[in-house]
């Protein structure tokens, strides 16, 4: 039996975290015990009720600091961290879908061969470090304790992202980690997958070694939620709540 905990920084998105936390659920084996804990950046708490109701071991707890941005997920982390008792952590972002029965068996048995981080994919931004994504990144919780989760900046630009730290660490102390196979860090993945994924544009879609997708993350969902993001040909929200949500059902 594996005790792991979800750490789920959102904001204002009920229906983003709500797909989040039954995806998690739903492709979760018997023999893993799952601990949930989510942070709302804010004050709000108009759906806590509903996320508590999702499933059972779900901690709501409300982030007040005056922080914003990545700042403000950072910030979730280290209050999530704070609160996890397992030993095995991941951290999801809350515009994030578990997909498949393999999903667990995967990223463990990642984990199970050395790997003290595995990731979904990795940031590609050419100004940062390449690190594993917190946006879906198993790890154990003695690491992210030994990190700062914060963004780190020269000249006032991002040369690390939120959690980059735990890839750094990794790297500076010769621990080894791995990163899954997607259509973010590799584009052409799109051609090879089952076709109802390939029809999602700018959606990063997570996939196994039988080439099955896994896990997807949507990009830029909270701004979605807030109707503030407006690039054409990009997957919106209503898109993505009917697609998990036939996934889901």
């Amino acid at each position: 039996m594996s005790d792991l905990s979800i750490i789920i920084p959102t904001f204002h998105s009920k229906k983003l975290t709500d797909i989040c936390i039954r995806s998690f659920v739903k492709f979760c084996p018997p023999d893993i015990n799952l601990f949930f804990i989510v942070i709302e950046n804010s004050s709000d708490i108009s759906y806590k009720t509903h996320i508590e109701s999702l499933a059972d071991n779900i901690q709501w707890i409300n982030n007040n600091r005056k922080v914003i941005g990545s700042e403000a997920n950072a910030s979730a982390l280290e209050i999530g961290i704070q609160q996890t008792k397992t030993d095995l952590v991941f951290t999801a972002h809350c515009d994030t879908c578990v997909t498949s029965e393999e999903f667990y068996k995967s990223i463990l048995s990642k984990y199970n061969k050395g790997n003290k981080a595995v990731g979904m994919l990795h940031d590609k931004h050419p100004q940062r470090i390449k690190a594993l994504h917190i946006l879906g990144l198993l790890t154990e919780k003695r690491i992210i304790q030994k990190v700062d989760l914060y963004p780190k900046y020269i000249d006032k630009i991002q040369v690390m992202d939120v959690g980059d730290s735990i890839t750094e660490y990794c790297r500076s102390n010769n621990i080894p980690y791995y990163n899954f196979d997607n259509t973010y860090n590799t584009p052409s993945l799109i051609k090879a997958i089952e076709p109802k994924y390939g029809r999602l544009n700018d959606v990063a879609r997570c996939i196994s070694e039988k080439g099955n997708v896994i896990y997807m993350h949507l990009a830029r969902g909270i701004l979605k939620t807030q109707k503030i993001y407006v690039k054409k040909n990009r997957i919106n929200l209503e898109e993505w709540i009917k697609f998990c949500n036939n996934i889901l059902e």
